[in-house]
C-alpha cells in the first residue's frame, strides 16, 4: 500500500484533494497548514500548523513554491491541482471508482480537464486572485487595488453564471455520475457565499448539483473536519 501525505489549509482549494481522499476510501496523512507568521488566511505562503516546520522548510522540502495543496506519495511529492486529483483517482482502492472521478468515458474525461483548468485559470486566478490578492497583480502601487478588486469580482460573478447556465437540468457537471469538477464547485460556492454573493438566489442550477455534492459522506466528514460550511 502505497505511502499518502496531504499537506492541506482548512477553508482553501486543498480541501477538495482532502475530500476526494475521503469519498475514495484512500488512507492517508494530514499535514494541516497555517498562514505563515499568522498572516491573512488568503496568503500563499504556508507553515506547519504545529510548528513543527516552517515556510521555508516547507519550500525546500515539499513544495517550492510553498502553497497547498501538496500530496506525497511514496516519497514522489505531486503538486498542482489536476495532477494532485489525477493521482488521488489512480490510488483508489476500487479502480473503477477511482477512473469515473475522472470521467468515464474519453470526452467526458477532456471535459473534466477542460472545466478544471478554466476554473483554476480564470475563476481562481483572475476571480479569487484578484479579490483577495490584488499585490499579485500591481505590488507597491495601492492604489489600483481597488479596481482590481473590482474586476476580480466581476470575474467572480460572470463566472457564476456561466456555471449556473452549464449545470441548468444536470444532475452533475460532467455525464451521469460525480467527478472532481463537483467536488471543485463546492470550494467556490464556499467562496461566493464568504463575498456575500447570494448564491442561493441567484444560482439554482448550481445550487441543485452542490446538494448531491454535499450529501455524500466523506465529502461531508472533510468539509466538518476543516470547519468549510456546509449549506446544505
Amino acid at each position: 500500500m502505497s505511502q499518502i501525505t496531504l499537506y492541506r489549509a482548512n477553508l482553501t482549494c486543498s480541501w477538495v484533494p482532502h475530500a476526494l481522499l475521503r469519498h475514495l476510501s484512500i488512507p492517508f496523512k494530514s499535514v494541516p497548514m497555517r498562514p505563515e507568521n499568522n498572516q491573512s488566511p488568503i496568503t500563499s505562503h504556508y507553515e506547519a500548523a504545529d510548528g513543527s516546520f516552517t515556510y521555508e522548510e516547507y519550500r525546500k522540502n515539499v513544495h517550492p513554491m510553498g502553497y497547498v495543496p501538496s500530496l506525497v506519495v511514496d516519497g514522489e511529492v505531486i503538486t498542482e491541482q489536476l495532477a494532485v486529483l489525477t493521482m488521488i483517482a489512480q490510488l483508489a482502492p476500487d479502480r473503477e471508482a477511482g477512473e469515473a472521478i475522472l470521467g468515464k468515458a474519453p470526452l467526458e474525461h477532456v471535459r473534466v480537464i477542460e472545466w478544471i483548468v478554466w476554473l483554476s485559470g480564470t475563476l481562481q486566478a483572475a476571480g479569487f486572485a484578484a479579490f483577495w490578492r490584488q499585490n499579485r497583480y500591481a505590488d507597491q502601487h495601492e492604489e489600483a487595488y481597488p479596481a482590481i478588486k473590482e474586476k476580480g469580482r466581476k470575474v467572480i460573478e460572470s463566472s457564476f453564471e456561466r456555471i449556473n447556465e452549464q449545470l441548468r437540468g444536470r444532475q452533475y457537471a460532467v455525464g451521469d455520475a460525480l467527478t472532481i469538477v463537483d467536488i471543485n464547485l463546492y470550494v467556490f460556492w464556499v467562496w461566493g457565499a464568504h463575498i456575500e454573493i447570494p448564491m442561493l438566489e441567484r444560482f439554482p442550477a448550481y445550487a441543485d448539483v452542490m446538494r448531491r455534492v454535499t450529501a455524500l459522506p466523506g465529502i461531508r466528514a472533510a468539509a466538518e473536519e476543516e470547519g468549510l460550511p456546509l449549506y446544505f
